[in-house]
Formats: structure tokens, sequence, C-alpha cells
């Protein structure tokens, strides 16, 4: 009687059967920043949802749609709209570690408009996934204070589903601090140890276009040490308050107000007040006109270190705190910065021709004065052994600026060496390269591999700069972030999955009694070397009882290369009878050597016990491969992919039970009609609980 009634709920209410895929908003709160705010270049956390699959069989989805309201343009206001999955699970950001969904989009196509992600992701049931909605406000035109910027999931495109909580309600979202002042503070910083000396300017040069003759400015200007834009903080939350490490002066110096900018609260030294007993304010009388005083400090505040704020005087239009703006280092002086950049696979034994092959970049970067570079240090790094593994190690300066080593047309800088004087030493290259106010030039490390003594697979080479020498004082950004350089390609496995969905019997056995095909992996050996496989992981899914209702569960190999499953296929490890559970996992254990460059064909093959019922699906996915001798791996865990839908009775009598089979219990053609004339008239109403699977999963 059970396969009946799923076979009259599958007709008359297919809906109750289907898997669902419920979006669901995360709320949280709204993030306030500034309005050209890029969360340090990576971009910062706007809106998070979650996508669960609460069905009983898999999904897959294959977009989502944002929608974009609030009081801001979507179409101007970002650089950069994208959508990532939390892969470490952790709730928030992390640009290093979650996974781009879909394209990057630059801004929307027009103000409260609709961007499409689209990418096929599995679900598998009882499956949770967080979507984060990640985004830069530097675009074509900055957003006013205030102005708020919000998200709502429109629409997702699935297969194998019906999405329900769509439209969800708006994330938090965005709001934009107040905005810029037409002013810009500059410093300068000059010593070797403390106290620093400082010297600063007050400069009207009207950035942002909002300056009228006449308006006076008031304190208080204040100091925080805090990282501007700093990648998963709020700007400027985290405040230093010891007096004697800021240069103050000269109209106040002892002072700390307690005040609030943004809705952040904090506790900084006034510079100077326009309110009684001091009454004193600045009226710019033009662009250029500026403001100069000195200081000392005991700190050193680097440039983005530093933030500050004023106000209009209270009497003037529009008056109030302006957004906390990060204060300027001028002077000079020259700033590196790593060049963020993947490591590179390469052979053992790879040169790159002529002088070698690039393996990490580096910016040096002038500010509002000419400068000289004179040396510069590098330290390597990895797993490597920097002393023997090279053959020849260069520097030079990317003179066509096109951010790759040309060879005859980028500058040698100082001289080669054939490797670093031990493991994870360092180089100084010594020479002179000048600099314009405001420059920026990129120097490449250049190398060969070769050495005495060969990498090995799976080992690393890295680079940092550690030290310069250079006009000017206190030279920033050293020692620079970690640049990964060279990755020894190992051996690597690559997984392909495919499988078309057949609709078989539930005691479906295939021809002449040899199984069904239900999914093919390709494995193909990408990489130089021998790669080594040990074992294949297959989890099950899907509505089908995996532990009853198989009769076998085996892995073959397409040994005669014929791209399908065939009696002459011979079986890769022992076959199982079923899965040891519903949706569990099976080990495939034996020891295959692929050579470079070589591939091999899987079929997973099932022959079916007689237990199943109507409607019922099985997916698959490779969970695992076992690997070993420095092999790697890519594609793991694999697509999980529907295999089988059973769509009809046997069609030879069942393993046991009788005529009518262990799913008939014996029920009589009268009582077969009986219950047809119960079951129209309470289908619709038991078909969430009519289904034993279906309730006990």
């Amino acid at each position: 009687m059970r396969s009946l009634v799923i076979g009259l709920l599958s007709l008359i209410c297919p809906a109750a059967l289907e898997a669902a895929l419920v979006v669901n908003l995360v709320q949280i709160p709204t993030v306030s920043v500034p309005r050209d705010y890029t969360g340090n270049g990576v971009g910062f956390l706007m809106g998070a949802f979650e996508i669960s699959n609460t069905g009983a069989t898999g999904a897959v989805l294959q977009s989502i749609t944002l929608t974009a309201i609030g009081s801001g343009d979507d179409s101007t206001a970002f650089s950069e709209i994208g959508l990532y999955l939390d892969s470490d699970g952790n709730g928030s950001y992390d640009a290093n570690m979650d996974t781009r969904y879909g394209a990057a989009y630059a801004a929307y196509p027009m103000d409260d408009g609709s961007l499409t992600y689209a990418e096929s992701t599995g679900f598998a049931s009882g499956a949770s996934k967080r979507f984060l909605i990640v985004g830069k406000m530097n675009g074509a035109v900055l957003p006013n204070y205030q102005q708020g910027f919000r998200t709502i999931v429109s629409s997702v495109g699935v297969t194998g589903a019906v999405p329900t909580g769509i439209p969800t309600t708006y994330t938090g979202g965005v709001g934009i601090l107040n905005g810029a002042t037409p002013l810009r503070l500059e410093y300068d910083l000059t010593g070797t140890s403390a106290p620093y000396d400082y010297s600063f300017r007050l400069l009207l040069d009207n950035h942002d276009g909002s300056w009228i003759s006449g308006q006076a400015w008031g304190g208080p200007i204040i100091f925080g040490q805090a990282k501007f834009g700093a990648a998963g903080t709020t700007p400027f939350l985290t405040w230093v308050t010891d007096s004697t490490s800021y240069p103050v002066g000269p109209f106040d110096t002892t002072g700390w107000w307690a005040s609030s900018v943004g809705g952040l609260p904090y506790d900084a030294p006034g510079l100077y007040f326009g309110a009684s007993p001091f009454g004193q304010s600045w009226t710019p009388s033009g662009v250029g006109d500026q403001l100069t005083w000195f200081g000392t400090a005991n700190t050193f505040v680097d440039d983005g270190e530093m933030a500050w704020s004023m106000r209009r005087a209270t009497s003037q239009p529009n008056s109030g705190s302006a957004t906390l703006e990060p204060a300027h280092r001028v002077g000079d002086y020259l700033r590196v910065v790593s060049v963020a950049g993947a490591a590179l696979d390469v052979a053992p034994t790879s040169t790159g021709g002529g002088s070698g092959f690039a393996i990490g970049a580096f910016d040096v970067v002038s500010h509002s004065n000419s400068a000289t570079l004179n040396s510069i240090t590098l330290a390597a790094s990895g797993s490597g052994d920097d002393s023997s593994a090279f053959s020849d190690v260069r520097l030079f300066v990317d003179s066509n600026s096109n951010g790759s080593y040309d060879p005859g047309v980028d500058t040698q800088f100082g001289s080669a060496y054939s490797a670093y004087p031990g493991d994870d030493g360092s180089l100084t290259f010594t020479d002179a390269l000048n600099f314009s106010p405001n420059e920026t030039k990129r120097l490449l490390l250049v190398v060969q591999l070769n050495g005495p003594t060969l990498a090995t697979y799976g080992q690393t080479f890295d680079t940092r700069v550690t030290a310069i020498s250079a006009t000017g004082n206190m030279h920033s950004g050293l020692p620079t972030a970690v640049v990964p350089g060279i990755h020894i390609q190992a051996p690597t496995l690559t997984l392909a999955t495919s499988a078309t969905v057949q609709n078989v019997a539930y005691n479906e056995q295939g021809p002449v009694g040899i199984g069904v095909q239900a999914a093919e992996f390709l494995l193909t050996n990408n990489a130089v070397g021998t790669a080594n496989l040990d074992s294949i992981t297959v989890a099950a899914a899907g509505s089908l009882f995996d532990q009853t209702g198989f009769a076998s569960v085996a892995l073959y190999e397409d040994t005669n290369v014929s791209g399908s499953y065939d009696a002459t296929d011979v079986l890769y490890a022992a076959s199982a009878s079923a899965f040891p559970a519903d949706d569990g996992s099976l080990t495939f254990s034996q020891s295959i050597a692929f050579a470079a460059n070589q591939s091999r064909r899987f079929f997973l093959v099932v022959r079916l016990s007689g237990s199943a019922q109507l409607s019922d699906d099985f997916w698959a996915q490779v969970a695992a491969l076992g690997v070993s001798g420095g092999t790697e791996t890519v594609g793991v865990p694999g697509t999980l992919v529907e295999c089988l839908s059973i769509n009809s009775a046997a069609p030879n009598p069942p393993p046991s039970g009788g005529a009518g089979g262990d799913n008939d219990s014996g029920c009589s053609s009268n009582s077969r009609d009986s219950f047809w004339q119960i079951a129209l008239a309470f289908i619709c109403l038991i078909a969430a609980g009519a289904r034993k699977k279906a309730t006990t999963r």
C-alpha cells in the first residue's frame, strides 16, 4: 500500500514532495562608513543571507538576484558589488578565505536596480549555506552624508526545488557618515627615535567642492591612532588616548575632551576651540590658504594612522562635525607596499628563459618631495631551501609599467646573486633609483631555479622587503607583507563529475544483471610527476534509503576507454552491498598510479534491491580522494549530481514477499478501491506526513 500512497502523492500533489530552498535574511547592524570606504581595498560586509534545503532531496542553486533600495544612488556610489560564500563559516567576510559566488559587478545598472549572480551550487538535503554581500564605496560619484544603501534578495533560480522566503526584507545595509570637509590635514615627520618632530598644515584645497567664501572653522581638531579603513573594523573605533603620544598645539595642549563623531565616542586632545573661553576659529581666505603648527610626540604615526575632524562654527550653515578623515603624511620619504599575488606553480628545474621569471612584486611610492632609493633588502621564506634551490636571483624595475617582467625592457636594479646566503636568508640590492614627487615604481624579483640541490614537490619560496636605504626619514611599510612566490608543482589529480538522471525500476539490475551506471568520475593528472591515488570516497544523498535500496554498490574503471560502463570494465577495489547508512559514505581503497597528463574514468555502478519507493531519487558525490607521495587534488569534494529516479514498478517479480511484494502488503482489489476513495479526499492534507521516509529522516 505504501507504494500506492506515494504514487498518488506524486501524481496529485507533486509540489509536496519537492525539495525546498528557503532564503532567510541574516540581520546585521547598519554599517556606518565614509563615503569612499573600500574596506582596505578588499571590500566590506554590507549584508548577509542564508539558503537552506529543507526538503528530502538534493537541489541545485543556479542564480541569485539582488535588488537595491535606499536613498543613495546605487548606480554611481559603488565601485564593486560582489557575493561571497562564507567558506570558513565564521559569519563574517574574510577576503582570503571566503569564495566569490558568480561574477563581480562595478555597480547596479540603475538606481534601485537589480544584479543577477549565476553559478551552479549543489545543496544536499538539510544543507545550509551563508552568502555575504560585499561592497566598495568609491564609485563614480561619491554619496552624500546620511544617504543609505540597502539590499533585498528578490529572486533565486533553482533546479529540483521550490524557492521560498523571497523577496526577503532588506538588510541592515550601509549608512554614510558626515561628508568630507574642503580641508586637508598634512603632516611631516622627522627623527629616527622618540621624541619625533611633527609639522602640521591645515590646508583649504576644496577637494570635495563644498567650500564657500566666508566659512569659519572651529575645533576641536582631534587625533586618534587607528588604521583608516582597516579590513574588518569600524573606522577609528579603537582610540589610543595617551596625552604624551600626540603632537598638539598651539592653542590648547592640556585638555582631553570626550566627544563623538559619527556616533563613535572617543577621548582626544583638542588643538583649538571655537567656544568660550578660547573664542578662536579659522576663516580661510581662499583655496591654498593654510594654518600651520608644530609639535613632538613619542609615537611614530604613519600615513593613514592618524584621524582628525573639524566642524564649521555654530553660526554657519550645516554646522557640526565632519567625517573622521585620515591625516596625510607628506615630505621626503618612501613607502614600500607588497603587491598581492598567488604563488606560481612551477617545476623544480624551471628557469623561465633569459634572466628567469618573476616571483614577486613590490611598489615603492614617493610622497610630496623627490627622493632617491639607494638599496632594498629582501628576506626569503617558505619551506624550500633558498640557499641551494636557485641558480640566479635578480631585482628589476618594471620600466614599461605593465606589471610583468619583460626581458630586455625592464631595468636591472643592483647586482645578480646565484642564491641566498642561507635558508630564509636576506639579499641587499644596491643601486640608485630616483623618484619624482608622488611617483610609484614597481620592482620585480626575478629568479631561476635548477640550483645545486633541486627543490622538491610541494615546497614553497616566498619573499618580503625588510629594509630600504633612501633619502628622507622614517620610510614606511616595512617590513612588507609576505608575497607568495613559488609553489613547486606537485602531481595533481583533478576531479570532474557528470551524470544523467535515469528513470529506473526499484529492482533495476542493469543489462544482463551487471548493474546500472549511475555517475561518472574523471580523474586527470594535470601536473608533472606521477600522481598516486589510494582511495575514492563516494557520498550518497536523495530520498532513497541508501542502506536498504541497493543490492550492490561498486566502482569500475573504464578500462576499454569506451566512455560508458560495460561488462569488460574492471572493478576498482571491493564492492559493497549498500551504503552503511542513509545518506552515508563508502570508501573504495586501491592504489593506482597516474602518469603525467594521464586520465582515468570511473563509473559508479549500482544494482537496486527492490525496496525503493516510487518517486525516490538517488544523488551521489565524490566526497574525498585519498592520495599519497606529494600528490595534490583539485575539485574535491566534487559536484553533487542526481543519478537515478524510481519511476516504475519492478519489470520482474520482486525478490521476495509474494506476488504483491512487501510494498503491497497483500491488499485486495477492493481494498485498493476503498483506498482510492479515501486518498482522493484527504491526500493533500496528509502529504507532508504520509511518507514514512520523509518523516523519519
